[in-house]
C-alpha cells in the first residue's frame, strides 16, 4: 500500500513539474503519429521567448523559482490548516501554477490585442499605399502613427532597416511574432516587396476584411464558452476545498488522510482531477490554425 502511495504521489510530481515548467509529457501515439514538419511548424516556444512574449520582465530560472516557492509557501499553510501533509499538495500544486496561469493569460492578451489591431493597421497601410507613399515608408510610418499594439513592430523594422534590407527586416519580424496571422500579412508584404506594392493593395484590403470576420467568430466562441469553463473549474477545484475544511475540523478525517491510506486517496485524486483538467481543456480548446508560412529555406 505504501509503495502504490509512493508511486502514485511520484507520477503526480512528475506531472505537475512538467505543467510548472511547460514541458508536460505528450501521448506516445502523438509522437509516433504526428508529422515531424507540422511539429517544427508549431513547436513548443521556449520558455525565455514565452516570458518574452508575455511581456515579464523576469528570467526562466527566477519563474521557476518563484513558482516552486509559491507552491512550498501554500503547502506549508495548508499543511498548517488541515493537519495532514497529504491535503495540502493538490492546493500547493494549484498555488505552484499560477504564476504560469497569471503570465499565460497576459501573453494571450498581449497577442490578442496584437491581433485585433492589423484589421486597422492594413488599412491605414493601404490608404498610405493609394497616396501613393512607398511600400518601406509606409511601414515605418505605422510605428509613428498606427494601432498602439504594433507600433513596437514598425519601430523595430525601422531599426531593423537601418542595418539590413527590408525583406530579412519583414523575415525577422515575422518570426519574433511567430502566429499564423501575421504570417500571412507579412507574406504579402514580402510580395508587395518584390513585385511592388500596387500588386498587394487588394490583397491587403481582403486580409483586413477576412482577419475581422474571423476575430468577430474567436470573440462570439470565447463568450459562448466562459461559463463552461468556470464550472468546469469549479469542479475540480471545490472538492479538494472542501477536503481542506473537514480536515481542519475533524480530528478523524485529519487522522486518515495523515495515513498511507490517505496518501494513496489523495494522490489517486490529483492525478484523476489532472487527467480531468486536461480533458476539459482539449475538449474546450479551440482548433488551433498551423504556421504553414513559418520562415522560408527548410522551415515551411
Amino acid at each position: 500500500m505504501r509503495l502504490l502511495a509512493g508511486l502514485c504521489a511520484a507520477i503526480f510530481a512528475y506531472l505537475l513539474v512538467g505543467v510548472l515548467t511547460g514541458h508536460a509529457p505528450r501521448s506516445l501515439p502523438h509522437r509516433l503519429t504526428s508529422n515531424p514538419r507540422r511539429t517544427r511548424a508549431r513547436g513548443r516556444v521556449p520558455l525565455s521567448t514565452w516570458l518574452d512574449q508575455a511581456g515579464a520582465s523576469v528570467s526562466p530560472a527566477q519563474f521557476v523559482g518563484v513558482s516552486v516557492g509559491v507552491a512550498i509557501c501554500a503547502f506549508i499553510v495548508v499543511w498548517a490548516v488541515s493537519g495532514a501533509a497529504s491535503v495540502a499538495l493538490v492546493p500547493a500544486a494549484v498555488a505552484g501554477s499560477l504564476p504560469r496561469a497569471w503570465y499565460a493569460r497576459q501573453r494571450a492578451r498581449v497577442v490578442q490585442e496584437r491581433v485585433a489591431a492589423w484589421p486597422e493597421a492594413l488599412r491605414d497601410l493601404v490608404a498610405h499605399l493609394e497616396v501613393p507613399m512607398a511600400l518601406h515608408g509606409s511601414l515605418v510610418e505605422l510605428g509613428h502613427s498606427g494601432p498602439e499594439p504594433l507600433r513596437p513592430t514598425w519601430r523595430r523594422y525601422a531599426t531593423l532597416t537601418a542595418a539590413l534590407d527590408a525583406r530579412a527586416a519583414l523575415e525577422a519580424l515575422r518570426e519574433q511574432l511567430a502566429d499564423p496571422v501575421s504570417d500571412r500579412i507579412f507574406e504579402v508584404l514580402l510580395v508587395a516587396h518584390e513585385q511592388g506594392a500596387s500588386v498587394a493593395i487588394d490583397a491587403l484590403r481582403d486580409l483586413a476584411a477576412s482577419t475581422t470576420a474571423d476575430l468577430r467568430l474567436a470573440e462570439q466562441i470565447e463568450t459562448a464558452q466562459l461559463e463552461h469553463k468556470i464550472e468546469a473549474r469549479a469542479c475540480v477545484v471545490l472538492p479538494f476545498v472542501v477536503l481542506v475544511l473537514l480536515c481542519s475540523s475533524s480530528p478523524p478525517y485529519r487522522e486518515f488522510y495523515a495515513s498511507p491510506g490517505g496518501w494513496l486517496v489523495i494522490a489517486t485524486g490529483a492525478v484523476m482531477s489532472l487527467g480531468g483538467t486536461v480533458i476539459i481543456d482539449r475538449l474546450g480548446r479551440l482548433p488551433a490554425e498551423e504556421r504553414v508560412l513559418a520562415g522560408r529555406g527548410g522551415h515551411r
